[in-house]
């Protein structure tokens, strides 16, 4: 039933180029910007509070502070313990989550219309109220250790948080969101509690909400108990320049594990706030075109006309003040040279003649994918966080098919040579010791990095 409501509104929402201007209100309580859906269709609500501050507000080396302030919020209160908070949340039914990028934060509540008070009452009591008990402080510490002290058997996802951290060095965004070992040992109850006060009394929030006008109701809980006002602090925080930007085809930064039977591959790179903020369409579009899905030209070239890996896929995203993008994929230990020289073959080749029926598939997945990715309410009130928070015009979410079907093989090809010349791009390589030698034999130069300094 859930499923087919969700296709219906995707539906809707995509015959309906006035969806935004017919339902969105903009109101202030008492000083802070309300972004509103007023949809009565379903019986359900979802609110999203954004906060101009995220991961890099954490103390330095207290990395991973603000994802700990957000994820211990029901540990408990002077009032209430962490049973109950989560009984009482449960007897409403209610789902809440936190996302915390570098940048900025949000907080996601969703549950029955009927239940939407008493639920809100509840979780600004959790903000304002919250006392962060060393007990649960440790016991979550203690699972976050073992999880990153565990990293080491799941080769993918260290990769992903090596990668991260080389081609970021220098940018000011490199720590993980989450932490490491050292930093979150040295986090404090008392870390939180401040934490948590400067997210609620010195720093701008704006509140979304999608549901019907019985909504009206939180102003009042909005104000009076989680009481945010009109504090207007945002974190500055620094654009990523392109001094600090590394790497090219010929060195390979490679990180040694044990037990590697296959050799895990990240290729690409940092951009700055100027190149990530042009083009959105066909920067989008051209990641997918390249690495998206079963018809993309990485997987065609990569895996079903040479067989050297079963995944291979890329991506390009933008934040306020830098963008990643990285193509991301896996091969046999033996076959790590061919695999890195067909990537770099298919980046510099593979457009110079594309298929119209090969192009116009890609165009209808670009498009179908970007609906999916609104399937649900909390993912709708997300695109709009981002967009306001990168300063784009909500006009676009709709406009994005047509500007799709606009763009032609030129455009994409020229895209592909910017985001990702294989000059450009740092290579990052993670698996056994033996693929030094296989890699400087093949004339690459190689720098063997610690994966325990990463953890």
């Amino acid at each position: 039933m859930k499923l087919l409501i969700t296709l219906f509104a995707i539906i809707s929402f995509g015959a309906n180029a006035n969806y935004l201007e017919d339902n969105l209100r903009k109101e202030t309580w008492n000083g802070v910007e309300v972004i509103w859906l007023e949809d009565d269709s379903y019986p359900v609500y979802d609110v999203s509070v954004y906060f101009h501050a995220g991961a890099y507000s954490d103390a330095p080396g207290k990395y991973g502070e603000t994802q700990l302030a957000f994820d211990l919020l029901s540990t408990g209160t002077l009032r209430y313990k962490q049973k109950e908070i989560l009984d009482s949340l449960e007897f409403y039914g209610a789902s809440y989550q936190a996302s915390v990028t570098h940048e900025f934060s949000s907080y996601n509540v969703s549950g029955l219309v009927k239940d939407a008070v008493p639920t809100m009452k509840m979780v600004c009591h959790m903000f304002r109220n919250a006392t962060y008990p060393r007990a649960e402080l440790k016991k979550s510490v203690k699972r976050m250790k073992t999880g990153l002290r565990n990293l080491p058997s799941n080769h993918s996802g260290l990769a992903n948080r090596i990668f991260r951290k080389e081609s970021l060095k220098g940018t000011g965004y490199e720590n993980p969101v989450g932490g490491t070992l050292k930093s979150i040992g040295r986090i404090s109850s008392g870390d939180l509690k401040k934490k948590i006060e400067f997210l609620n009394d010195d720093i701008k929030k704006r509140i979304y909400i999608k549901g019907p006008k019985e909504m009206k109701a939180l102003k009042a809980v909005f104000e009076n108990d989680c009481k945010w006002g009109k504090r207007e602090a945002v974190v500055k925080t620094p654009k990523a320049t392109k001094e600090s930007r590394r790497g090219d085809d010929k060195t390979v930064y490679l990180a040694v594990v044990p037990k590697a039977n296959q050799a895990q591959i990240r290729i690409g790179n940092f951009m700055t706030a100027e190149e990530s903020s042009k083009n959105h369409e066909v920067r989008d579009f051209t990641s997918q075109f390249l690495g998206g899905g079963f018809t993309s030209r990485l997987m065609q070239e990569i895996r079903v006309a040479r067989g050297l890996t079963y995944s291979i896929g890329s991506y390009a995203s933008e934040q306020s003040k830098y963008g990643r993008k990285g193509i991301s994929t896996f091969t046999k230990n033996e076959t790590i040279v061919q695999t890195l020289d067909a990537i770099k073959e298919v980046l510099r080749n593979s457009t110079n003649k594309i298929k119209e029926d090969n192009f116009q598939m890609a165009k209808r997945y670009a498009k179908g994918s970007y609906l999916f990715g609104l399937e649900s309410t909390s993912a709708f009130l997300s695109n709009l966080i981002y967009f306001d928070h990168v300063g784009r015009e909500y006009e676009e979410i709709y406009e994005f098919p047509g500007a799709v079907d606009s763009l032609t093989k030129d455009q994409v090809k020229k895209e592909v040579g910017k985001l990702f010349d294989p000059s450009e791009q740092l290579i990052f390589v993670l698996g056994s010791k033996k693929l030094k030698t296989d890699l400087e034999k093949a004339g690459y130069k190689v720098k063997v990095l610690n994966y325990k300094k990463y953890l």
